[in-house]
């Protein structure tokens, strides 16, 4: 009975034995059933591991809705990050204004969400266009967003034919507007119409016959006509408000606005006390002025002290104060020069430092570090140098800095895969309090990843700004 027993055992084991056996061979006997034991397969590149992470979201696709809350989810742009294409995303609000936001999702290495969502308003606008050299027309957007991932084009397409064939992208900064981009506008008029409201103004005015003739003159060449109007520009920042001005700046028109307005002051003078005035300044058909804000900002350098658009003699202004420099300003004098930096293999691109947003803070400043900070707040004014394909932000300040003698130290960052830079002419990040420190912007943008992935192309405009207050003071309201 014993020895009965023991057989039966040791056949139980031996058969226990065999079939762990074959089980083992059994899970790598069918070659390619498992793709992470297939050593023919290429490893998986994170944005696949992204996609197939979020397995719920719907790619985008190359013309995507605008959806009623505006947003666009960081997963959705996750499923085209990095590819060479252009993404496009339309909407269109009540009133009848169409708009498209396109993304180069090659520029997207960070994706987060995207509100995209635009109000409009093309009424009560005659302060900014003040404010803008006396523009002729106007239009306002709000937007509800954050940080941008990369700085898109938009194109707005408005139920009338403007008279203006030159415009800007302007926000307001510091109490100012300052320029962001230019904008093209293209005019497409209804031959033979005018806008009802036009028509309207004309019947209500109370002046004399001749007078009133002239006005109308006046505002066939300046007023919007029935039609539709695209406006295509590249935004920086989508929060806030911010406005489209545009000017007439053909000579031709011009010259017709001018003799109409002479026509109307020598109308008024005849008339003496009964005549109703009407100005003959600027004010009244002064949009040929609108033209010459083009060149007081300095366009896309996202410091909210340069771009100021009510001086119309101020070319650029990132340094507020005038004066001489002290400190290592001494090694920013070439500016505007072309430089022998780097290789011409790549192309050539633009790059300044400036801390001027310390000389508003200097209470703030650590002991000591005065005399580094440069009356004017230039370290190193606009200089044009080249590159080498493939060559980033930082590594054009670093031979920039070198070759100028000009202090830098930056480390490399491992939770951001990027180069930190923690000081530039001795000046370091908490310098000039807690939210201080420096940061860059290419054409006006800042990126929302670290200076040494940003892979620069030719013609790129790069400003290195000492910030006091997390960006805000220089443009970025992306942390706000």
């Amino acid at each position: 009975m014993r020895r009965t027993m023991g057989k039966r055992v040791l056949l139980s084991l031996l058969l226990v034995m065999v079939m762990v056996f074959l089980s083992a061979c059994g899970g790598s006997g069918k070659k390619g059933t498992d793709p992470s034991e297939d050593t023919g397969k290429v490893a998986q590149t994170s944005q696949d591991k992204e996609k197939d992470s979020k397995p719920g979201v719907e790619p985008l696709a190359d013309v995507n809705p605008i959806p009623e809350d505006g947003i666009i989810t960081k997963d959705q742009f996750a499923t085209v990050a990095g590819e060479d294409r252009d993404i496009s995303f339309v909407g269109e609000t009540d009133d009848g204004i169409k708009y498209t936001w396109v993304y180069h999702a090659a520029q997207i290495q960070n994706p987060e969400d995207q509100n995209l969502k635009i109000r409009f308003d093309r009424e009560d606008l005659e302060d900014i266009k003040k404010q803008a050299n006396n523009a002729n027309d106007a239009l306002k957007m709000t937007m509800y967003g954050k940080g941008l991932i990369c700085p898109p084009t938009l194109t707005v397409e408005i139920p009338e034919a403007w008279q203006s064939d030159m415009g800007m992208l302007l926000k307001e900064q510091n109490d100012k507007l300052a320029k962001m981009s230019d904008v093209t506008i293209l005019s497409e008029p209804t031959e033979g119409k005018e806008p009802d409201g036009d028509k309207k103004d004309s019947a209500d005015k109370e002046t004399a016959e001749t007078t009133e003739e002239e006005n109308s003159g006046i505002d066939s060449l300046t007023k919007p006509k029935e039609g539709k109007t695209s406006l295509t520009m590249t935004v920086l920042s989508l929060d806030g408000d911010s406005y489209v001005v545009g000017g007439i700046t053909d000579p031709e028109k011009l010259a017709a606005i001018n003799h109409q307005i002479q026509s109307v002051a020598s109308a008024n003078a005849n008339q003496g006390y009964d005549g109703e005035t009407v100005e003959a300044s600027d004010e009244n058909g002064s949009v040929s002025q609108s033209g010459d804000s083009s060149s007081s900002g300095q366009s896309g350098s996202g410091n909210s002290k340069s771009g100021d658009v009510t001086s119309k003699d101020k070319k650029s202004s990132s340094g507020k104060k005038s004066g001489s420099s002290s400190g290592s300003s001494d090694n920013s004098s070439g500016s505007n020069s072309g430089s022998d930096s780097g290789s011409s293999s790549g192309g050539t691109c633009t790059i300044s430092i400036n801390c001027a947003t310390i000389l508003d803070n200097m209470d703030n400043l650590t002991a000591g570090k005065e005399e580094f900070v440069p009356s004017d707040g230039w370290i190193l004014r606009a200089t044009k140098v080249s590159f080498s394909e493939g060559e980033s932000v930082h590594d054009v300040l670093q031979r920039v800095c070198k070759d100028k003698g000009i202090h830098m130290e930056s480390s490399f960052t491992p939770a951001y895969n990027s180069a930190y830079v923690e000081g530039i002419n001795q000046l370091y990040e908490f310098d000039c309090g807690e939210l201080s420190g420096w940061m860059y912007n290419v054409n006006g943008w800042f990126p929302n990843y670290g200076c040494s992935k940003y892979t620069l192309s030719d013609g790129d405009v790069i400003n290195w700004v000492y910030t006091c207050d997390l960006g805000k003071d220089v443009g970025d309201n992306s942390m706000y």
